[in-house]
């Protein structure tokens, strides 16, 4: 059984200033559908790690999501578009 809600720990500082590094988000892992803009929480396709990123765009089910500090973001540049199975839900708010 898949639980509604998540809280996951920001561990970089790829969202910055919109979500600080050690910051908490409150996620909403119920089916919604994704729109450019929306903060989410994914698997790392290159690694076991979860990634707070910003959907930028969406191209059928492929995602390209983007970090709001570019400089310091390792995100759909470097890996490539995500498949919405790669997503864990929707980031409600960040503590």
């Amino acid at each position: 059984m898949k639980f509604p809600i998540k809280i996951y720990r920001v561990a970089e500082r790829s969202m910055e200033p919109s979500v600080e590094e050690g910051a908490y988000v409150v996620v909403n892992c119920n089916y919604w559908r994704p729109a450019r803009g929306d903060v989410v929480v994914l698997k790392d396709p290159e690694s076991s790690a979860v990634l707070v990123k910003r959907i930028s765009s969406i191209s059928g089910s492929r995602i390209f999501v983007i970090g709001d500090n570019r400089a310091l973001s390792r995100d759909s540049r470097n890996f490539g578009e995500v498949g919405r199975r790669d997503l864990i839900g929707k980031a409600m708010l960040v503590i």
